[in-house]
């Protein structure tokens, strides 16, 4: 039996590999965020993609209309993405402390901004932010899983976002198709989410 020559297995062998990267599943090729992770108080590499999409909304945790939405909003829009396989992640873009509190639901003008002392980028201050974040989560019944901090502004999310909250729509390829800028009531996000 002859072997083969060495140039037509290292032929052989790259296009194999060529082949392999071919077959990678779409999760590896969606864009990936280096975030902090407030459940797992440490940085993490998020795609903010289920099967179907995502929706991002970017936020603070000192912010009125954040607030109103949290309560209001939030907690039935993450069911419902949990149901339709779009994952629903909130992003906090402002290292500052303080927990706003939400207006009447026929009201979010009503509501009040949270004390807001600069935290600061360190690791020391976001991990300051994450206790505030637990916290807001209490209050507001949202699962902790669902929060991220971006303190450097690294997403593209933070990047455009001129208003809070921000609510991004995204493909199941992670690519933004829409954005709603400040409050947006959740049967038009869920709307543009599965059109």
């Amino acid at each position: 039996m002859r072997s083969m020559p060495k140039s037509l297995w290292s032929l052989t062998a790259l296009s194999l590999l060529v082949a392999g990267c071919g077959s990678q599943s779409t999760a590896q090729s969606l864009p990936r965020y280096k975030v902090w992770s407030v459940p797992q108080n440490s940085w993490q590499s998020r795609t903010f993609v289920g099967s179907r999409g995502g929706i991002v909304i970017t936020m603070a945790s000192w912010c009125k209309y954040c607030a109103w939405e949290a309560k209001w909003q939030e907690p039935a829009l993450i069911k419902w993405g949990q149901r339709h396989h779009i994952n629903v992640t909130l992003v906090d873009i402002s290292p500052r402390d303080g927990i706003g509190v939400a207006g009447p639901k026929n009201n979010p003008n009503a509501g009040q901004d949270g004390h807001a002392k600069y935290l600061g980028i360190t690791t020391a201050g976001i991990k300051a932010l994450t206790m505030v974040l637990r916290r807001y989560a209490a209050i507001y019944h949202e699962p902790l899983s669902h929060f991220t901090i971006d303190p450097q502004d690294h997403t593209i999310f933070a990047k455009k976002t001129q208003y809070l909250p921000t609510i991004f729509i995204l493909n199941a390829h992670g690519k933004i198709v829409y954005t709603f800028n400040g409050i947006t009531s959740a049967s038009r996000i869920e709307s543009r989410a599965t059109s």
